[in-house]
């Protein structure tokens, strides 16, 4: 079991943030997964938050299945380089089953896990996705 998936469950429980659920994966990195979804425009968008002994750990937003088509996929990578010129914080990808992810990587090296800073690009992803989801999901439909 990851050390900084425990430190991040105390910071869960310390902090009464009961929006995500836990799955361990049991693996070689001792990668612990925590689900939640953001209330956006009416839409459930699943987010996760993946823990492991790595010095890293990583937030994904799937914001649409399927999002890349063979109409679509030249414009849509042109609109997510434009995207993701603008953006510091985190980066649209197709992931290898064309759907559209927002990801995040935070560092968390030497063993720690720093709830705050989850926390933190929690709330500016949400901020984000409150004030562009629309324009994300019209970028789709072209």
């Amino acid at each position: 079991m990851s050390t900084k998936a425990e430190l991040f469950q105390a910071y869960l429980d310390e902090k009464e943030l009961k929006m995500f659920s836990r799955q361990d994966m049991k693996d070689e990195m001792n990668t612990a997964v925590f689900r939640t979804a953001f209330g956006v425009d009416g839409q459930n968008v699943p987010a996760v938050i993946v823990v492991d002994d790595s010095a890293f750990c990583m937030v994904q937003v799937h914001l649409a299945a399927n999002a890349l088509t063979d109409d679509n996929r030249v414009r849509m990578f042109e609109t997510m380089n434009t995207w993701n010129a603008g953006l510091k914080p985190f980066k649209f990808i197709v992931d290898s089953h064309n759907n559209l992810v927002m990801v995040c990587c935070l560092l968390n090296a030497d063993g720690q896990m720093d709830g705050d800073k989850v926390n933190a690009m929690m709330n500016t992803i949400l901020d984000y996705l409150t004030k562009e989801y629309k324009n994300v999901i019209a970028a789709l439909k072209g």
